[in-house]
């Protein structure tokens, strides 16, 4: 079974490829987005996500330690590993302590703010491209633009874990205001870019170009809001 899914954030990734598990489907590949499942007993395997130090590859040393914990790497992606274990040997923590957990966020924290300056300077190439004249790259810079989004909503997610460390770590509890980017803003911009893209292959009556583009332009205004009132709370 191939199943298709978005994630920038590791923690619902990992929670829903346990609830995958423990509905009888384990995890076998990945691609893009697009998990590969095969069947297995329920709830036969936990999985972990953890963060490496090398693209696509980790050293013989991380390889002999998981091999010695009873650990199976099924992915290497990125930067990004996933893990199982036989939920048969018992519980499966990667970081147990409260300061590795710290440094933990922090890498991928840095990881997501590199990304998403990489993401801006993608972004103004393909605005000077639709400036001068390829309305394609206006498609493409709108996409790009959810990119960013979602990263710059992944490094607001980490701050907050951050924050829970390190209240739990101090003790002392400070007060956060959430900012999270509502999935309305992306998501608008998703539909505001694939109708670009669409208008310039395809022959669409400007009509629904119109509804289109003002659903996306309505969707976007009410995440602003909500992100607004997020911030006021």
């Amino acid at each position: 079974m191939i199943k298709f899914r978005l994630y920038f954030d590791k923690d619902p990734e990992t929670v829903w490829l346990n609830e995958m598990s423990a509905d009888g489907w384990a995890l076998t590949g990945f691609f893009a987005g697009f998990y590969r499942f095969e069947k297995c007993e329920k709830g036969e395997y936990i999985y972990q996500i953890d963060f490496g130090d090398k693209l696509y590859a980790v050293s013989n040393e991380y390889r002999e330690l998981m091999n010695e914990l009873g650990i199976e790497i099924v992915v290497l992606w990125g930067y990004w590993i996933i893990l199982r274990k036989k939920a048969a040997d018992g519980p499966f923590e990667l970081y147990t302590d409260v300061d590795s957990q710290i440094e933990h966020y922090r890498k991928i924290r840095r990881m997501f703010k590199v990304v998403t300056i990489l993401e801006l300077i993608c972004f103004w190439v393909e605005m000077f491209a639709g400036f001068a004249g390829n309305d394609f790259a206006w498609g493409f810079g709108i996409l790009i633009l959810v990119f960013i989004l979602a990263t710059v909503n992944a490094v607001f997610r980490i701050n907050d874990v951050l924050a829970d460390l390190e209240e739990k770590k101090s003790g002392i509890v400070s007060e956060r205001k959430g900012r999270n980017v509502p999935a309305l803003i992306p998501v608008g911009l998703l539909i505001s870019c694939i109708m670009f893209l669409v208008e310039e292959s395809v022959s669409v009556m400007p009509w629904v170009s119109w509804i289109v583009h003002i659903l996306a332009i309505g969707m976007m205004a009410v995440g602003l809001v909500m992100l607004v009132q997020e911030r006021k709370r």
